[in-house]
């Protein structure tokens, strides 16, 4: 019988639809009944993470705390955060729920190494989550080295998403083309989407427009280990 999943979502809304979406694409299901029981806390309450992180906003964590309790004493079994940025508080919420808590961020680099081996990526993400080195915590333990984008382009990465956020879905694929053509120049072509609203975005454009790419997507990525693990 499959485990119930509790998503702690809100964190944006269209990136809490976009991970549900995908469970239930990866999902081999006949019928309503062949699907994964799943529980959600769109909490938009929760405060911004990156402006804490660059000490703008106020601490996130008892939200975060909040839901995730509430998920597990609603029955999830299996918790799940789509938010590569609030990962930096993923400890404590592992620890306060003391359920299986999947690790998006540990997931990405296993997939990584599985598929890449000890190689170099791009980073694509909030600014929280570059200064926090969310992602260094895990990647590096699997041999895996991090190039980021320069200053303005983490500037424009970061209004990219915060458009996404916002509804906005007027998107030029020249300015992403930009960015993703620098990691080119240094020898880089596996490009992690290291935030939830990116896979959204780049949805937006065709494949061949970025086939030289091997964009990974945190997202995906998520949404497969809990079909795997509920089932």
């Amino acid at each position: 019988m499959a485990k119930v999943v509790g998503i702690l979502g809100g964190m944006g809304p269209k990136a809490t639809v976009d991970i549900f979406n995908k469970i239930i694409d990866f999902t081999y299901a006949k019928s309503d009944q062949d699907n994964i029981r799943i529980l959600i806390d769109n909490n938009t309450k929760i405060p911004d993470r990156t402006a804490f992180i660059l000490g703008e906003g106020e601490n996130p964590i008892s939200e975060l705390m909040e839901t995730a309790i509430r998920l597990r004493n609603l029955g999830s079994e299996i918790l799940i955060m789509p938010c590569n940025t609030a990962h930096y508080f993923y400890d404590q919420l592992a620890e306060a729920v003391k359920v299986p808590f999947i690790n998006m961020i540990d997931e990405v680099g296993k997939y990584i190494f599985k598929f890449y081996g000890n190689c170099t990526v791009g980073l694509l993400a909030t600014e929280g989550t570059y200064r926090a080195k969310v992602y260094d915590k895990y990647l590096n333990k699997y041999g895996i080295k991090i190039i980021l984008p320069n200053d303005e382009d983490k500037l424009c990465v970061s209004n990219l998403i915060y458009k996404v956020k916002s509804g906005d879905r007027d998107f030029k694929i020249d300015e992403v083309l930009g960015i993703l053509n620098k990691f080119l120049l240094k020898d880089v072509n596996v490009i992690i989407l290291g935030c939830t609203e990116l896979p959204i975005l780049f949805d937006k454009f065709s494949l061949d427009e970025l086939k030289k790419f091997n964009l990974i997507s945190s997202t995906e990525i998520l949404a497969k280990k809990t079909v795997e693990l509920a089932k």
